[in-house]
């Protein structure tokens, strides 16, 4: 198995020294280009929470992007975090005052045109400032013949504690059966100890943590496993805590495809509500979860260090799993009506999974034979292309899946009303829509007949 990481922000490295001419590198469109279309840069910067004095420095990112625009940069006015915050600038950005221009990263990606990259910026509260402290940074994007545009971030003290997630995992070449080390580790960014905290993961259905005696389990209505668990201990300001050798993690049957393990840590003195419609129980385990501390204190949290939650991905597990089609037969005389019930069957043991995604799984085309009008659209299901085709009668009907998840074992049927019209026609045809997450283990029975005798 090999494992990838990729982080949340991009990292700038391997910088060289910079000739900033008007405080901006030339990025040079054609000679027509620069006289008729001066391009645009926009840059966004969004709201930030500061620990108070004492709390490690937090890196946020300026993205600063750009499209045909000659030497694209940002103009920051810092005449407004004054007693409030102070802010830290790459030594490639150029000082004056209270004004911080810098140009285009260097480390810049370019997508079709169109340049992107983000400016590390570390804020840190001022010796002094209080809780509930409240300044602002105005920011400025521009190129040499754009329009300017400013905006403004609010920069907040907040005192107390302020736990952030540092997993970012992405991991390949997963294989059922394989046992994973699911990493778990946070950060106190704030400027007060955490006592005790509260975590909660989620893993996809077919993923199958280890057992601790505090947490609790429950599965919720995609039939993902979800765990909380009480952590006690004391979490002080800027110390990375770890679980050690991570959560062991089982990669069951069922898992299919890509898949998502997310955690979000909270103080347990002021943690929200449990995740709703789970039913949570404990289990027998020889063990408790704890987080160890690892190294000394950071001074600074890094950039792509930027939420209460985090996650590990995994792609594209090939777990086996065949979808089969369910036609029908059925008899009747010219002009009865007559009803077939088709659709698929998951015979697993994967399971197609769409919560990634937001889409439905399970559904699948319908086409009755010729000769036979369907009398009504069924709940779920509606007729494809336009209802002025000549054949609109034998068109083929949609019908769409009914949960985020298509369990083993579980059918997608829809009942159709038909009359009958003739009795020479072609037989009609049951099929799933699409072969997600890929072509099953037997394509052989994905698509049945249907046939009215």
């Amino acid at each position: 198995m090999r494992s990838v990481h990729v982080t949340r922000g991009r990292l700038l490295r391997g910088l060289t020294a910079l000739v900033v001419g008007t405080a901006g590198v030339a990025v040079t469109a054609g000679p027509a280009a620069a006289q008729d279309d001066p391009g645009w840069v926009s840059g966004w910067l969004g709201d930030v929470t500061l620990g108070g004095s004492g709390a490690p420095g937090r890196t946020l990112p300026l993205t600063l992007t750009s499209t045909g625009a000659t030497q694209p940069r940002v103009t920051v006015d810092l005449t407004g975090l004054a007693g409030v915050a102070t802010a830290t600038f790459p030594d490639w950005c150029v000082t004056e005052a209270t004004s911080v221009t810098c140009p285009m990263p260097p480390t810049a990606v370019d997508q079709s045109g169109t340049l992107t990259g983000d400016v590390p910026v570390v804020f840190r509260a001022a010796p002094g400032a209080v809780d509930g402290a409240t300044g602002t940074l105005d920011y400025t994007a521009l190129g040499e013949q754009t329009e300017p545009y400013t905006q403004q971030a609010t920069v907040t003290v907040r005192s107390g504690p302020a736990l952030l997630d540092m997993v970012d995992e992405y991991v390949n070449g997963v294989e059922v059966g394989d046992t994973l080390p699911v990493p778990v580790a946070v950060v106190n960014a704030g400027d007060q100890p955490a006592v005790d905290l509260r975590l909660t993961m989620r893993f996809s259905v077919g993923l199958v943590p280890a057992s601790y005696r505090n947490c609790k389990y429950g599965t919720d209505q995609v039939l993902a496993t979800v765990v909380v668990c009480t952590v006690r201990g004391t979490f002080a300001p800027g110390q990375r805590h770890e679980l050690r050798g991570g959560l062991a993690t089982t990669v069951g049957p069922a898992t299919l495809g890509d898949k998502r393990i997310t955690q979000v840590v909270e103080p347990l003195a002021n943690a929200g509500p449990l995740p709703g419609g789970v039913k949570f129980r404990s289990r027998d385990a020889d063990q408790a979860l704890r987080l160890r501390s690892v190294g000394v204190p950071l001074g600074v949290i890094p950039v792509e260090v930027d939420g209460v939650g985090g996650q590990t991905y995994l792609w594209k597990v090939q777990s086996a799993f065949d979808i089969v089609a369910q036609g029908a037969a059925v008899t009747g005389a010219v002009g009865d009506t007559v009803h077939v019930t088709v659709g698929i069957r998951n015979d697993g043991p994967g399971v197609p999974d769409g919560t990634n995604s937001g889409d439905t799984v399970g559904a699948f085309y319908f086409t009755p034979p010729t000769g036979i009008t369907v009398l009504a659209n069924p709940p779920g299901c509606s007729p494809t292309g336009s209802e002025e085709d000549e054949e609109a009668a034998t068109r083929t009907w949609y019908c769409n899946g009914r949960r985020a998840v298509f369990p083993a074992g579980t059918s997608n049927t829809v009942t159709f009303d038909l009359r009958i019209d003739s009795l020479t026609g072609d037989a009609g045809e049951v099929q799933p829509y699409g072969r997600y997450p890929r072509v099953d283990d037997n394509p052989d029975n994905d698509i049945a007949p249907v046939t009215v005798s």
